[in-house]
């Protein structure tokens, strides 16, 4: 099975997964919603980056809230802005959008290409359903042409040709794309080549590095890679004071939720609030796996 098809299939159960969230949140949902923040969003700003953006960080929270609660915090957020009632009605749409993909199953026996085919297919059937083109494109423009272009490389895999001729024909494949998503790939398919290089020794790395990128940009991904792993130590030095926190039961419920924020603040700037948030719900998951 192709690599790509693996992670599509993997990501596709994923939609499928906060889908079925959504359906059976929304015929569970209490009566009465709060305004109580999610403890994952807890210190962080609302993404306004596009509407989807948007959705997706309010959606991001069920599990932690009913659908009520999710949809009474989204239309408190479209009141307090100017484009919030066209928006209103874009989020009900999509909310239909991502219910009726907890309803989608592929076919038995397909093959790799045909299964991507099949949820490709599937998934601009259902934005076409939901929204209009101009909504459609707005909304899933880059994630359609991703899927696309997962399809066309599994289709240049499957021709058998050697290395070369492949990464010819795939070179001519992003040279059709618009500068800035063909720069993406390229970026992408370099990142590859790099993180394959994680298990060499370190002189081979470095050798291999500069080969890739040129001396100057190997230095900076070095001093990238010593950036993270002082990230990494204040990560877990930052978990662990976390952790005392959830076991400390002299705090009210608000009281943790609120330290927990604070003690955030304290270790880290507010730009990697929200990956560290997406950190702690790793370690949560982790703990809670191994009970």
């Amino acid at each position: 099975m192709y690599l790509a098809s693996r992670s599509l299939r993997m990501a596709f159960a994923g939609i499928l997964l906060v889908s079925t969230a959504i359906y059976l949140t929304g015929n569970a949902q209490e009566e009465n919603a709060t305004d109580t923040p999610a403890p994952s969003q807890i210190g962080t700003d609302i993404d306004i980056s596009s509407d989807r953006d948007t959705f997706e960080y309010f959606l991001s929270t069920l599990g932690e809230k009913e659908l009520g609660e999710v949809q009474e915090a989204y239309n408190e957020f479209a009141e307090t802005v100017s484009y919030g009632e066209q928006q209103a009605t874009l989020f009900e749409k999509y909310l239909t959008y991502r219910e009726s993909i907890a309803s989608v199953s592929s076919p038995d026996g397909l093959t790799d290409i045909e299964y991507l085919r099949f949820i490709h297919e599937k998934m601009q059937q259902l934005q076409a359903n939901a929204f209009s083109s101009q909504e459609q494109s707005r909304l899933f423009y880059e994630e359609n042409l991703a899927r696309e272009m997962t399809i066309k490389k599994a289709e240049l895999q499957a021709l058998g040709v050697d290395d070369q001729t492949y990464q010819d024909l795939w070179q001519q494949t992003l040279s059709t794309l618009p500068p800035d998503m063909k720069e993406s790939y390229q970026n992408a398919e370099l990142l590859g080549h790099i993180n394959n290089l994680a298990s060499l020794d370190s002189d081979e790395k470095s050798y291999r590095l500069t080969e890739l990128v040129g001396e100057d940009a190997a230095s900076r991904i070095h001093a990238l890679e010593q950036e993270e792993n002082a990230f990494d130590a204040s990560v877990q030095a930052y978990l662990k004071e976390r952790e005392t926190l959830l076991n400390d039961n002299s705090y009210s419920e608000d009281e943790r939720l609120q330290a927990i924020a604070d003690l955030r603040s304290n270790h880290f700037s507010s730009d990697n609030h929200r990956r560290v948030q997406g950190l702690e719900s790793l370690d949560d998951a982790e703990k809670n796996r191994a009970l």
